[in-house]
């Protein structure tokens, strides 16, 4: 980190999973959690959030992969990959950390292989969430696929340019290279795009693009303060940077929250798949490396993965989701709670759609027995379309140790339900994420 002050989250991806069961793959589910939505989904023909196999380039070669062997840690590296199936598809990645600018400009530095070939293609994107809801991410605004957090931003790094058309790169033209322009802020789950044209957006450069996972990678920095942001990055395999893009009157709602780290893909066929330029980005992998953020230390988060359903198809592909009609309820097992679990506050997180686009007018959300109907609680602007997010309080005692049973459905409309997790939030003795610490729950 070269822009920032002494880190005080830092992963190297130096050590994997240590065999918990999760939706994490090869991720350290103490430190990580891991989200997938997007997926093929039609009540009428069984399909809930299906993902289909794909490849993925790892350390040794190419494997043909289901989640979640699609995220793994090898050689000191997290490489992760995604078939998008002709559909908008993203698979979302967050230390269980939070990172606070709040007064000041904070500095959030990763790694990663951008070989982007635009929005029709693969690229990564780096969202901000005030809680750590599942897959944060907007498709359009306004949005068909509105899975945003109550208060965040989001950016988008899929400008492309290439030799003979520089695109929206000040510096392209020449070879392949990447920018960024698109943010989403939201602002109590209403999402305002600022892009390309935008008075308050000025791209200054791009940088030369990754070859792709085994090439050297692009490392990236983030200046965040509640009224600016800056993106700053390097060609693959320089550590020079430059400064990218700035976003500035921003007029954030939120100081202190997660940060995330997202393979997103929009249909790649309808791109350079058309053509013979590069490889088609259908099935794509990234490589991603050296995630760290400054600032002060706040609290860690410990949460609790129930794992996909995994209901396999003929073809290879498996349901991650659930499927509940009106009045009735997905069931799932959240495994792992520690005895006697000390927290400011307890969370049901989800994702989940109403199957016939409708709002549904009170969610039904049970843990262990508890019940805590929830009010539909988005605004009008998206009382229709495709998957949301969200953030269920509830009481610390409803948790039991080992295996919690949590429902989630509507009571009146059928819902797909993904991606469920328990967090304890603000865990007493909880200690930094960085080389040398212990991080497991504080028993």
């Amino acid at each position: 980190m070269q822009l920032g002050g002494p880190a005080i989250f830092c992963d190297t991806f130096s050590t994997s999973n240590p065999g918990i069961q999760s939706r994490t793959g090869g991720l350290d589910p103490n430190v990580w959690g891991v989200s997938r939505i997007g997926g093929l989904n039609s009540p009428g023909q069984g399909q809930y959030n299906r993902w289909l196999p794909t490849a993925l380039v790892d350390c040794n070669g190419t494997t043909t992969v289901v989640p979640p062997d699609d995220v793994v840690v090898c050689n000191g590296q997290l490489r992760e990959a995604l078939d998008d199936q002709g559909h908008v598809v993203t698979l979302a990645m967050y230390p269980k950390q939070p990172f606070d600018f709040e007064g000041r400009t904070g500095t959030v530095s990763f790694d990663v292989s951008n070989d982007t070939q635009g929005i029709h293609s693969a690229w990564p994107e780096f969202w901000f969430t005030d809680a750590p809801v599942p897959a944060p991410f907007t498709h359009s605004v306004p949005c068909d696929f509105c899975s945003v957090p109550r208060h965040g931003f989001g950016i988008r790094m899929s400008i492309d340019s290439y030799a003979g058309n520089h695109g929206l790169c000040p510096n392209g033209g020449d070879v392949d290279r990447w920018g960024a322009a698109e943010l989403e802020i939201v602002r109590d789950w209403v999402p305002e795009e600022r892009s390309f044209g935008h008075p308050n957006v000025r791209i200054f450069s791009c940088v030369k693009a990754s070859p792709g996972p085994n090439g050297p990678l692009n490392h990236l920095e983030l200046r965040i303060s509640q009224n600016q942001i800056e993106l700053w990055g390097s060609d693959a395999g320089s550590s020079v940077l430059r400064l990218m893009t700035r976003w500035s009157n921003v007029n954030l709602s939120v100081t202190r929250g997660l940060v995330w780290l997202e393979d997103t893909h929009y249909n790649a066929t309808k791109g350079n798949c058309q053509s013979t330029r590069k490889p088609c980005q259908t099935q794509h992998t990234f490589t991603w490396d050296n995630l760290a953020f400054d600032g002060p230390f706040t609290y860690r988060d410990f949460s609790y993965d129930a794992l996909d359903a995994l209901v396999p198809h003929s073809d290879g592909s498996v349901d991650l989701a659930k499927y509940a009609a009106p009045n009735q309820t997905t069931s799932w097992n959240v495994l792992n709670m520690p005895s006697n679990p000390q927290a400011a506050a307890a969370r049901v997180l989800f994702n989940f759609i109403p199957a016939n686009w409708q709002a549904a007018k009170t969610l039904i959300v049970t843990v262990n027995g508890n019940q805590h109907p929830t009010a539909w609680p988005y605004p009008s602007s998206l009382s229709q379309g495709w998957w949301k997010t969200l953030a269920v309080t509830i009481p610390v005692t409803d948790l039991v140790a080992g295996t919690n049973v949590v429902q989630i459905g509507s009571v009146d409309q059928p819902v797909i339900v993904s991606n469920v997790n328990l967090v304890l939030v603000n865990v007493t003795g909880g200690v930094p994420v960085l080389p040398g610490s212990v991080n497991s729950y504080p028993e």
